[in-house]
């Protein structure tokens, strides 16, 4: 498929750089299905994750990434705004969590999924530009580490 694609649309794709988008779609799924019952919105993922007590440690590394992915001088910057948050996503409960206003191992948590929810929503309906997915393999990488460590309470 991949040289297909290369080939369809100009692109140089590789398995390895594909990897963790591809599996991605998976473990969504999986989580969709387990985590919020095939109808998943900020109110479902907060009713659902809110109750479990999740271990920090679980999160930190991928706190951390995301953190210093969308902040900088103490403030979100321009890739934050590219999550293209709607109205229910929580942008600013997401921004002071980030921002280290919120620290609450349940927001730390709800907030990472709330940015994992809209990749999900970016990927799927074709607002992340396909030609430069492979650019976001560590951010996929680090939601699917995310999924993966609240999926064990599941």
């Amino acid at each position: 498929m991949i040289e297909w694609i290369n080939e369809r649309f100009g692109t140089n794709f590789t398995e390895e750089q594909l990897i963790n988008v591809k599996d991605f779609s998976l473990f969504w799924n999986i989580f969709e299905n387990l985590v919020c019952g095939n109808h998943c919105n900020v109110n479902r993922l907060n009713e659902r994750l809110n109750p479990i007590d999740f271990e920090i440690a679980d999160f930190q590394e991928n706190f951390e990434y995301f953190k210093e992915r969308y902040t900088e001088n103490g403030t979100t910057n321009a890739r934050f705004e590219y999550l293209n948050f709607r109205n229910g996503d929580r942008k600013e409960f997401v921004a002071n969590v980030l921002l280290g206003n919120e620290n609450a191992t349940s927001d730390i948590v709800l907030a990472l999924t709330i940015i994992i929810y809209r990749f999900r929503n970016n990927l799927f309906h074709g607002l992340k530009n396909f030609m430069q997915i492979h650019e976001q393999e560590e951010n996929f990488k680090n939601a699917n580490q995310v999924i993966k460590s609240i999926l064990t309470h599941f």
